[in-house]
């Protein structure tokens, strides 16, 4: 990435309503103090002549930020479309309620920070709009997925990599005979590629591996090398290997098969 394309990083994510109601600034203010780290800081801006459907908010560090109300649902049934690759669908049974507005959450961060923390930044803003609101769903597209927004607040709550890597991909579940694959969907917000997964359809620790793989990588800040290899012990060596993406052959993923 360029030195300037660093500089400002833009993020975007849609809040979902029942009801086309913008929240209070004041109310996103106290909400991100529950959610972000205590040296972080938001507050409200005052813009002369500006739209009643729009509040602006400033992030210190960070950058300035915008939730703007949309009094209809996200077009093509695209919000709708991505809950089932969100863990809170698959992993605990939640079901996206219909929604008639969504708020667009917009984040240009001029911090100059690292992606990882731009996007951790960003995480705690969605989640203060989503408390400030009567949010039904977190629609992240960079995400491919639509997350519980209860869910989505509860793992803003925990400023570590593991959780909040939760809500920054989804998960695309295929059956491949008796293996099944797990695909991530949102690893290019962190300029990193795609894992994807196989293992045995009967093993139960494949998706908890899929993301201890993934926040090993972010730490590590660049793709691990052909042929380099990856396991849950030092007994295991699965090598990794880079392919097409089974949903795009234009880009390519890294493989691993867990025996």
């Amino acid at each position: 990435m360029s030195a300037e394309a660093a500089e400002k990083r833009v993020h975007v994510a849609f809040v979902l309503l029942s009801t086309p109601t913008l929240p209070r600034g004041e109310d996103i203010v106290r909400a991100y103090a529950g959610v972000a780290p205590k040296k972080e800081r938001i507050r409200v801006v005052e813009v002369k002549d500006a739209k009643k459907d729009i509040v602006t908010l400033e992030l210190t560090p960070g950058g300035d930020a915008f939730v703007a109300l949309m009094p209809v649902a996200v077009p093509k049934g695209e919000a709708d479309e991505a809950a089932r690759f969100s863990l809170s669908s698959f992993g605990r049974g939640w079901k996206l309620p219909p929604h008639k507005a969504h708020l667009i959450v917009t984040l240009m961060d001029t911090s100059g920070a690292k992606a990882v923390d731009s996007l951790s930044r960003f995480t705690s803003l969605t989640a203060a709009v989503t408390e400030a609101s009567h949010a039904v769903g977190v629609y992240c597209g960079n995400a491919g997925a639509t997350h519980d927004p209860k869910f989505f607040v509860e793992v803003a709550r925990d400023p570590g990599i593991m959780a909040r890597l939760t809500v920054w991909t989804g998960v695309s579940v295929a059956k491949e005979g008796a293996r099944i694959s797990f695909l991530s969907l949102g690893m290019k917000q962190l300029e990193l590629p795609d894992l994807l997964l196989t293992a045995p359809a009967s093993g139960k620790d494949a998706l908890p591996t899929m993301f201890d793989l993934l926040a090993y990588v972010i730490d590590r800040g660049k793709p691990l090398p052909e042929g380099d290899t990856v396991g849950r012990s030092a007994e295991e060596r699965f090598p990794v290997h880079y392919v097409p993406s089974p949903i795009d052959p234009k880009t390519k993923v890294w493989r691993v098969d867990m025996k």
